[in-house]
């Protein structure tokens, strides 16, 4: 039997990352190497070449081709892929999953797979509303198994739903508990940046000026960028907190360097005597694999709109004014129980589905999909415009 082969498409900086990483994670899955391949879509959220490079680091991917829509169809029909792993935001996935299906009408489709590239809760109808064509979804924790077979069965769809590990913790201890802790106190704190929590410019002032205070405690200060200004990400970023920080520091009565500013992937920054800090990042979930003092901010709450619910039992939330009192005793523990039953369990699905999806594929038992209909007309008609456009274009409306 040939090679199974993977075609991944991805659309933006934290897409990519996760789509190149769990093609890496593939080859550890079993015998036989899979053929793999990604490429990016165009769009204004398209990453940046640094950004791009900082998505693959560490895999072993080469670089991937910037190709439009169209283009991703007519790949499917010259190679044909067994599996098509869609890593993209809603409306383009849903795009990309349209002209997979037309390029294949004729003959065999590939399986079609998806998947969020972090934490996914809540399972929201509009999130799967846009992957409901899906042979299966990737969830990255067991407490998400339960709300997404309910939301794509309120969509009269049952993909079948794939537990994994997040890809990028393989590089690290799969179990942080005790044994894990790096001794020492901490002299550095990272925060993870995030574009949509806080989300005003009031909190995220504020967050800045509790960051800034922990400098008093002799800690060096930190804010992980995910983007350097004029880069697009995932999510837009009303309020960069680089740019806050040099029109408000002085409102604030700080200097300047009271609080750093840097990228680059996150790995590089998690070294021995570091602490994570973040409202809801994933990064959190790489510095706890680490055995790093991690703190869930609760300054500005807990609950859907922060991103931060799956959390909650985690054991290390704390509020910024506590942080450095926290760090002075080594820091939050995890609570073993939310490690196993949230997203840091052991154990993983992916390769496994993979390889039966890609035995379907080729034996075309996998169930016809005849047309993916537009979920939001108006969504839809809005990525397709956007990935449309020439690349210089898209570069225009990307630093727009």
């Amino acid at each position: 039997m040939t090679a199974v082969r993977v075609l991944a498409v991805a659309d933006s900086d934290s897409y990519l990352k996760w789509a190149t990483w769990t093609l890496a994670r593939l080859h550890d899955g079993g015998p036989g190497a899979p053929e793999v391949a990604s490429v990016v879509v165009r769009s204004p959220l398209a990453p940046t070449p640094d950004q791009v490079r900082a998505a693959v680091a560490g895999t072993g991917a080469p670089l991937p081709a910037v190709v439009g829509p169209r283009e991703v169809g007519r790949i499917v029909a010259a190679h044909g892929p067994d599996v098509v792993l869609v890593a993209a935001t809603g409306p383009v996935a849903e795009l990309v999953a349209r002209h997979v299906v037309r390029a294949t009408r004729a003959g065999r489709r590939p399986a079609l797979v998806s998947g969020l590239p972090g934490m996914a809760l809540p399972a929201t109808p509009r999130g799967t509303g846009w992957r409901r064509w899906s042979d299966a979804f990737v969830v990255h924790a067991r407490q998400e198994l339960g709300p997404y077979r309910a939301a794509f069965a309120a969509h009269g769809t049952a993909p079948r739903l794939a537990l994994a590990r997040l890809p990028f913790l393989d590089q690290v201890p799969q179990q942080p508990d005790s044994s894990t802790r790096i001794p020492g106190l901490p002299h550095r704190v990272v925060l993870a940046a995030q574009a949509k929590v806080p989300g005003t410019r009031e909190d995220r002032v504020r967050l800045l000026a509790g960051l800034a205070a922990l400098s008093d405690d002799g800690l060096e200060v930190t804010v992980k960028l995910r983007a350097r200004a004029g880069e697009r990400q995932t999510h837009n970023e009303p309020y960069p907190l680089d740019e806050l920080w040099a029109a408000e520091h002085r409102t604030l009565g700080r200097p300047a360097d009271a609080v750093g500013f840097a990228v680059g992937p996150m790995a590089d920054h998690l070294t021995p005597g570091t602490a994570l800090l973040t409202v809801s990042s994933t990064a959190a979930l790489e510095a706890m694999a680490r055995g790093l003092p991690t703190v869930f901010l609760a300054d500005f709450g807990v609950g859907p709109a922060q991103l931060n619910e799956p959390f909650a039992d985690s054991g290390c939330l704390a509020a910024l004014d506590d942080v450095a009192d926290v760090l002075r005793h080594g820091g939050p523990t995890p609570d073993a129980s939310w490690c196993e039953d949230g997203y840091l369990h052991t154990g993983d699905e992916v390769a496994d589905v993979v390889r039966d999806l890609a035995a379907q594929a080729r034996s075309g038992r996998l169930a016809p999909l005849r047309r993916v209909a537009p979920w939001s007309p108006p969504r839809h008609l809005w990525a397709a415009g956007r990935s449309a456009l020439p690349v210089a274009v898209s570069a225009r409306l990307r630093r727009a």
